[in-house]
């Protein structure tokens, strides 16, 4: 399962994604693909100059059962402490 949030995503990627994804609100894509295309899409939402950020969380064989990936500057970061990945909000 994979699950991406992106804020203001761009016509042409919502496209894409929604080939592979359901879009469960704007911006907000769900579906279950391979590795490799999951991969694909990824590198094509990092490619996207007018993404403002991107969140990509999968499953993932440790403690959590899932791995994030973050682009750009999404309101929320993730970050890592001994192993166990976080999200924190930053105040303006």
């Amino acid at each position: 399962m994979t699950v991406i949030a992106m804020d203001a995503a761009p016509e042409g990627v919502r496209g894409e994604l929604t080939r592979w994804f359901l879009e469960l609100k704007p911006g907000v894509f769900i579906g279950k693909v391979n590795t490799r295309i999951r991969d694909l899409l990824w590198e094509r939402i990092c490619q996207t100059d007018a993404a403002n950020g991107a969140v990509m969380a999968y499953a993932a064989p440790n403690e959590q059962g899932f791995s994030l990936r973050v682009f750009g500057v999404p309101k929320r970061r993730v970050n890592d402490f001994e192993g166990i990945q976080l999200i924190t909000i930053q105040k303006d």
